[in-house]
């Protein structure tokens, strides 16, 4: 009685574990799989949406909303911080189904994606200009809709980053009496990202390191773009202002020659 008691334990063992080793959702029609799916993504529970939502494309890709289904899985990853596999999930969405009524989100998903993987100013910025070009080109696409608008608000916040990171640079070569560098840092910030906030810096820069060097021309050109474009920043309500005391080295740099 004894080994039969054994044995039949070990069999209900086996039993339980081949159960429990079953695959997830085994036995669930896509129709069940895409409404659990959507449930868990309603309540913010990315993981078991990203799951459900992965089980479903893959065991029916021919379900209606095959398309959807991997769309919210893709937006269930960026939820998640999952920015590689939600830019993976996008861009497959907007090459193989580009005329799906969900594209422009997927679009959008992409700018956001490639936004929300933009470091701070002072590290590599290789995301942020992926972004800026990603959610750039969604703006120009979808312009006058809220995707683009969306992606616009995005485009411009890429930007400033950027703009910051050269004026950063720039100031870094002012303060080290190093002007040439310091200029041509500033004159790209000026040029490439005009509309930024760290615009009204660098042309207030200009102007201090035209007047060090005694190019009149150049100074008065910058103050006049600063007051004109920028009336209400600091930097332009500080053109009234007296100069305050100049804090790089007394031995003045000597100009380069002109233009």
């Amino acid at each position: 009685m004894l080994k039969r008691s054994i044995a039949t334990g070990a069999l209900v063992g086996l039993l339980g574990a081949a159960c429990s080793s079953a695959p997830p959702y085994s036995g669930w029609t896509p129709e069940q799989l895409y409404e659990h799916a959507q449930r868990a993504f309603e309540d913010g529970n990315w993981g078991e949406a990203r799951r459900a939502f992965e089980r479903l494309v893959l065991q029916f890709p021919t379900f209606d909303q095959a398309v959807d289904a991997r769309y919210y899985m893709a937006r269930s990853f960026h939820e998640g911080r999952d920015y590689i596999s939600a830019i993976t999930e996008f861009t497959r969405i907007v090459q193989v189904y580009p005329d799906h009524d969900l594209a422009g989100e997927a679009w959008m998903g992409l700018c956001a994606s490639y936004a929300a993987m933009s470091p701070h100013p002072q590290r590599d910025q290789g995301s942020t200009i992926q972004a800026l070009t990603s959610c750039g080109n969604v703006a120009d696409d979808f312009r006058g809709t809220p995707i683009g608008d969306s992606a616009a608000v995005l485009t411009r916040r890429m930007e400033d980053k950027l703009a910051e990171r050269a004026y950063g640079e720039g100031n870094h070569y002012y303060r080290h009496r190093i002007l040439e560098s310091a200029e041509m840092y500033f004159l790209d910030l000026v040029r490439i990202y005009p509309n930024s906030d760290s615009a009204p810096r660098a042309m207030a820069r200009l102007v201090q390191i035209y007047e060090r060097w005694g190019w009149d021309d150049q100074r008065d050109e910058f103050r006049r773009r600063l007051l004109e474009t920028f009336p209400e920043s600091r930097e332009a309500r500080a053109l009234d202002v007296p100069p305050a005391r100049d804090t790089l080295s007394p031995v003045r740099s000597r100009a380069p020659p002109r233009h």
